[in-house]
């Protein structure tokens, strides 16, 4: 259920182990083919089809849309915050939930540059309130396992506005998605052991603005995308954070 449509009265009624999930996302460029809010709107998606499978069991607070996107800032239309207001808006909002009295808190990540932060912000709320439980996750590492059969392409095919965003766009919007704009892209690194692609991380840590990364915004193939593709995807990514979700933390 979604926590804004409540009345304070039937959020109140709510067991305080009731997993709550928080949704952060970002605004930025994604080629010429996809929209500006493809982050936002996938992770939307994706908790619609947690609320469908969990109903009452979960609720949803509303979104933290604008991320982490400096990396991108050199392309049109990205939107971005410093870590450290990323860090405060999250940290303050996951705050109020607990002060509520709620123990199980999931930030439910659609961005690749929010993870880092992401993962300072899973430590510091576990330290200060000891006795609530919090999970930070990316829709696509929950649901590795079953995405990996999914991807047509090899290895570099899904990024960033890649064979599985664009599929699951053509789904989700397909109205905001203009195919015949649709263009690979993607620069791996010189370093053979720093090749990474969606599914599969590099050796090591190393930053690149996105420009370096990609002549054209994309890094990834999604001429390969269609929307039957993006049926699985999203199904894949609703079963397998509902196993996580079921599993963590088991309804009595």
């Amino acid at each position: 259920m979604y926590w804004a449509s409540l009345r304070r009265g039937q959020l109140a009624e709510f067991d305080r182990k009731t997993p709550v999930v928080l949704p952060v996302a970002a605004v930025e460029q994604h080629g010429e083919h996809l929209p500006l809010a493809t982050d936002c709107l996938i992770n939307e998606a994706i908790c619609r089809g947690l609320d469908e499978a969990l109903g009452d069991r979960l609720l949803i607070l509303p979104a933290q849309t604008v991320g982490c996107s400096e990396h991108h800032m050199a392309l049109p239309g990205s939107l971005t915050l410093t870590h450290e207001t990323f860090r405060r808006a999250v940290c303050d909002v996951a705050e109020s939930v607990v002060r509520h009295g709620f123990q199980r808190l999931l930030v439910l990540n659609s961005h690749g540059g929010n993870q880092a932060i992401d993962g300072v912000i899973g430590e510091q709320l576990g330290q200060r309130f000891p006795r609530v439980e919090f999970l930070v996750a990316n829709w696509w590492t929950v649901a590795a396992k079953r995405l990996a059969p999914l991807q047509q392409g090899p290895f570099g095919s899904v990024g960033h506005a890649c064979e599985f965003e664009t599929s699951l766009l053509l789904v989700i919007a397909p109205e905001l998605v203009d195919m015949s704009r649709a263009e690979d892209g993607g620069i791996q690194h010189r370093s053979l052991p720093m090749h990474f692609d969606m599914l599969h991380g590099p050796a090591a840590s190393c930053y690149r603005p996105f420009d370096q990364l990609s002549h054209n915004g994309v890094y990834g193939r999604p001429t390969l995308a269609s929307a039957e593709k993006g049926r699985e995807v999203l199904r894949a990514c609703v079963a397998s954070l509902t196993d996580l979700i079921n599993d963590f933390w088991p309804i009595p």
